[in-house]
């Protein structure tokens, strides 16, 4: 199927490793040349080097995703670059877990920048120029967390659940311009994240990183984790002319995981 991305730009926070070199690799198949943000350079050039076998140009940039002044790095270098933007992809780490009792107010502070705020200065900056060319999409990279809280994640819950809140406050006015925004929820895919919310849960259990790993899958509908490239191939649809009437939406790719009806 062809997606009619070629030539296209797309910038891809968190894109040196997991669901955000996902999302690179499929869009360059696609022909989408690609500006990678991450602030770790080893991964970062690995990255490039493995993607441009795809014949596709690459702009790697070592950054912060919650430091305005790299935000705005990341707009001059693509801009220099490319001449253009037409995809942002918003992906960052997740906040710092934890209940409201555990979580002090720069945890808060902290979450705000990384998850939210970000997302906010990434999308004004590269509005005019998706408005230029009358086409663009906007694609957050959220949580579960957005549709069913966990007790355990109260900063995703909240600053995810923000970034879903403005997306769909701002569809309307965006689509007429031939520009859609969307979430995407994902479900089980074995990231740094995950590993990491795994070994926290391994401790509190008293029990070996595999053992917990086991336990998890076994609670799966899927019985595995899910392939970051089924990530990848979903972002591809979505920045595609197929689905040029989509907007607002949220939508869960999680392996059956969710019990939400929304």
């Amino acid at each position: 199927m062809d997606f009619k991305l070629k030539e296209k730009v797309a910038i891809i926070g968190g894109s040196s490793k997991g669901l955000g070199k996902a999302c690179a690799i499929s869009l360059a198949k696609e022909g989408v040349n690609i500006v990678l943000c991450a602030n770790d350079t080893e991964s970062l050039q690995k990255t490039k080097t493995e993607i441009e076998a795809f014949g596709v140009r690459v702009l790697a940039l070592n950054v912060d995703m919650s430091a305005e002044t790299d935000n705005e790095q990341i707009i001059e270098q693509s801009i220099k670059m490319f001449g253009r933007i037409d995809i942002l992809i918003n992906n960052s780490g997740g906040p710092k877990p934890g209940k409201f009792i555990d979580l002090t107010l720069q945890d808060f502070d902290n979450a705000y920048n990384s998850v939210f705020k970000y997302n906010i200065r990434m999308i004004k900056a590269c509005l005019p120029f998706m408005e230029k060319n009358n086409w663009g999409r906007i694609i957050n990279i959220t949580s579960l967390s957005v549709k069913e809280p966990s007790p355990s994640l109260l900063l995703s819950n909240v600053f995810r659940a923000a970034t879903v809140s403005l997306a769909k406050s701002i569809s309307k006015d965006l689509i007429g311009k031939g520009i859609t925004i969307n979430n995407i929820c994902p479900g089980a895919f074995k990231t740094d994240r995950a590993i990491e919310l795994l070994q926290q849960k391994a401790n509190n259990m008293g029990i070996s990183f595999d053992e917990a790993e086991q336990l998890a899958v076994n609670n799966f509908p899927q019985k595995r984790y899910q392939k970051p490239e089924e990530l990848g191939d979903l972002v591809c649809f979505l920045a595609s002319e197929k689905a040029s009437s989509l907007t607002g939406t949220t939508i869960q790719i999680d392996g059956g995981i969710s019990n939400s009806l929304l």
